[in-house]
């Protein structure tokens, strides 16, 4: 059912399918707190004024911490 490029990838991660599915949702759920945060500080500025960025920067930091990884911020 899955692809040999998928398979890899679940290898690397160390993660089932089902795993891997509930990790990725959990990781939409708090990407949509940010939206939601940002909709909110769109129109009443002196609300959620630093959610979303705090909320990225902790998720980049535990990719690096879960993968090993250091990501490249810097990357056009």
């Amino acid at each position: 059912m899955f692809s040999p490029k998928c398979k890899a990838h679940l290898d690397l991660v160390s993660m089932t399918r089902w795993q891997h599915f509930k990790h990725a949702f959990k990781i939409v759920i708090e990407l949509k707190k940010a939206e939601v945060a940002l909709l909110i500080h769109m129109f009443v500025p002196r609300c959620c004024e630093t959610y979303a960025s705090d909320k990225i920067k902790e998720l980049a930091k535990s990719f690096e911490e879960d993968n090993k990884i250091k990501l490249d911020y810097t990357q056009e």
